[in-house]
């Protein structure tokens, strides 16, 4: 930059920071520990530099892919495109896995939700052949049960590190970002273990700005979004809640089960 007579820092502020993603193995598993944020460059610059916003949203082909983050994130200054078609199964679609358990004491897996994650896969395989896919899980540990789960469905996964081949990918909150495909599965894992109880720890989601993360996976897909999970939003009780990347999952829960749009779509 010191060499440069001009500098161009392009990058988004509500999504996710650089990132120290701190990993153990335990029981031969790859678990997280901690994530630490690290100051980003990109907030840096905002606060010397001369912006300019980018407002044009293209990603999406469905205006209920991006309406959530343009208004809780982006303060209703992206400038969208509406699909013109009124009925082509694009869009947001919510499922509710009742008997799924998330086992919090020690695997923390939901493997109940991660089974429907990949009877969905199957399901939206088949009826669009030629739409890219990806599956995002709100943990590493979620993210193994998914693939775990592929294994004993006989699928072999075919996965790319080239960025311009769109096979399926399975990652999570914290290897996303930069990511998209025609149609994602989010599996949210967390949920009621096999008490009932539900702990409102819910990973990266709980440290400050972790609604970042949300909004970096809620926004990955071109046509269609899947939401799956054991729990549903009036399972959150918002007086228990006290931090906004699990309040924000809660009205997006809420968003994609009831599809009540307005309700978030006011100003």
């Amino acid at each position: 930059l010191m060499r440069a007579k001009q500098a161009i820092v392009v990058g988004d502020t509500q999504q996710l920071p650089p990132t120290n993603f701190f990993m153990s193995r335990q029981d031969d598993e790859i678990v997280e520990e901690e994530i630490e944020d690290l100051e980003s460059f990109l907030s840096e610059c905002s606060t010397k530099f001369r912006s300019k916003p980018l407002l044009w949203h293209y990603r999406s082909k469905n205006e209920h892919l991006i309406a959530f983050s343009n208004r809780f994130f982006y303060e209703h200054r992206l400038i969208t495109f509406p699909n013109a078609k009124i009925k082509d199964d694009s869009g947001l679609d919510f499922v509710h896995v009742k008997t799924g358990v998330y086992d919090r004491g020690k695997s923390r897996k939901n493997r109940v939700e991660a089974r429907e994650t990949v009877k969905k896969y199957k399901e939206l395989k088949k009826k669009f052949p030629n739409k890219s896919m990806g599956i995002i899980a709100f943990s590493i540990a979620q993210e193994n049960a998914i693939r775990e789960e592929f294994r004993v469905a006989g699928i072999n996964i075919e996965e790319s590190i080239d960025s311009h081949r769109e096979d399926l990918f399975i990652k999570n909150l914290e290897t996303v970002q930069g990511d998209e495909r025609d149609i994602i599965l989010i599996s949210i894992g967390y949920g009621k273990d096999s008490s009932g109880k539900l702990s409102y720890h819910f990973g990266p989601l709980n440290r400050e700005g972790g609604y970042k993360r949300l909004n970096v996976a809620i926004t990955r897909s071109r046509f269609k979004t899947v939401v799956i999970s054991s729990i549903l939003p009036d399972d959150l009780d918002e007086d228990k809640i006290n931090v906004d990347g699990v309040r924000y999952l809660k009205y997006y829960l809420d968003y994609s089960k009831n599809k009540d749009f307005n309700k978030f779509l006011q100003t």
